[in-house]
């Protein structure tokens, strides 16, 4: 049997593919897959490692697999971001094990107080309060800013003349992601969803609806495009919205109701995205026409994939917004890193800070909880909002105290 070399970038794509299917695989057995499904290509182990060291899908020793639940989200490397350009090349992804999923390292020390990068999100949806400012005018469509009533950069959306933005950059990028598609002036028929969650005061509804726009207006631009969203939607740590719920106390009296809710939401959205939509007013151009392929016409707008979107939602949203690179980043009650919003008077973007020195190859790590709370409060929280137990040091250990360099860092007493 002849055999070839293949080059690196068929190698590595095939690679990725292996480990989306099985992230947990090691060097040996991911080189062992590549055999099995290629064997007259000629590879070694050190090349296969080389590769997945460089495309950031190797995986770290630093944690045990455990036992998988799956109802556990687990997240997975996304191929589609390029950790190193956002990051200046400080950071790095791994795959840690089948059970937490992802995680960014640095690659090299690095100190305290640095910020290791800035991110704007790839979904968001303001506070409710916030949204109700931005349907009468008085705050950003995009970023939920509020806008001075004498703001000579202040524009609206021409579609339907009723959303703001406080410079035209911001009505740019909304278009793009979602107002495009939540348009009531080009899509009336959305307006009975949208109303549906404001009165619910469902934040996650409308973040859900967020994502679909994205696919959809995704899909309008290119067969490429619209794979590229698919795959970012993919790498959230994704659980159906009932899984969650199945974890609070109040559910076998409430789950009647949270079912009638989400039964009646799926009904308006799908109302709500019929083709072809209204024309933008002046141009006369369509806004959205093109019909989803084959594959995604009838599982998009499934009750399972929609659960899965308010889920995602509420597991990865960071005060509002889903964010690419962010998403990667793991808790520890004693975290060394610190979200902050670099924005004035806007949650919409995020930076990480570091909350003390850290080692090259040490996983980065924020808290997604009061870590002034007390072990057993923690613990309750994490299980019930985001599925898992926690083992880190504070949990783990005899020493409960919050590390004091790390409550100074989070702002949570005076130096």
């Amino acid at each position: 049997m002849a055999t070839i070399t293949p080059e690196a970038p068929v190698l590595t794509e095939l690679i990725a593919k292996i480990k989306k299917a099985d992230p947990g695989l090691g060097i040996k057995k991911v080189l062992a897959e590549i055999q099995t499904q290629e064997p007259t290509w000629l590879v070694s182990e050190k090349r296969v490692k080389k590769l997945m060291d460089q495309a950031g899908i190797a995986v770290a020793n630093a944690e045990p697999e455990g036992e998988l639940d799956p109802s556990v989200p687990v997240s997975h490397i996304d191929a589609a971001v390029d950790i190193s350009a956002l990051t200046n090349g400080l950071v790095k992804t791994k795959m840690i094990n089948k059970v937490i999923g992802k995680g960014l390292f640095a690659t090299e020390e690095l100190p305290k107080d640095k910020v290791v990068f800035n991110e704007f999100p790839f979904i968001y949806f303001p506070p409710m309060k916030r949204y109700n400012m931005v349907t009468k005018g008085g705050a950003c469509g995009l970023c939920a800013r509020t806008i001075k009533t004498d703001s000579l950069l202040s524009c609206v959306c021409p579609g339907c003349s009723r959303i703001k933005y406080c410079i035209k950059a911001c009505r740019e990028t909304s278009w793009n992601s979602s107002h495009r598609f939540e348009c009531f002036g080009l899509n009336p028929a959305l307006k009975e969803y949208v109303n549906f969650c404001v009165e619910e005061n469902w934040n996650a509804g409308m973040g859900a609806l967020r994502c679909y726009e994205r696919i959809l207006i995704a899909n309008e631009t290119s067969p490429e495009e619209l794979t590229t969203v698919l795959k970012h939607f993919d790498a959230f740590a994704t659980v159906s919205q009932e899984e969650r719920q199945k974890r609070e106390t109040s559910w076998d009296m409430m789950g009647d109701q949270s079912r009638a809710v989400w039964e009646k939401a799926l009904e308006l959205l799908i109302k709500g995205c019929k083709y072809p939509l209204k024309t933008l007013p002046k141009s006369g151009t369509s806004v959205l026409t093109k019909p989803l392929p084959d594959h995604l016409k009838d599982s998009l707008f499934s009750m399972d994939t929609y659960l899965k979107f308010v889920g995602r939602y509420n597991i990865n949203n960071q005060d509002g917004g889903l964010y690419l690179l962010h998403s990667a980043l793991n808790h520890a009650c004693n975290p060394n890193a610190v979200i902050g919003h670099p924005g004035a008077g806007t949650n919409y973007g995020v930076s990480v800070r570091l909350a003390r020195t850290i080692k090259r190859d040490e996983q980065l790590q924020i808290t997604y909880c009061d870590p002034r709370w007390k072990r057993d409060t923690r613990q309750q929280y994490l299980r019930t909002e985001y599925m898992f137990t926690c083992k880190c040091k504070r949990c783990t250990g005899s020493d409960d105290t919050l590390n004091e360099e790390i409550a100074q860092s989070l702002g949570l007493v005076q130096e």
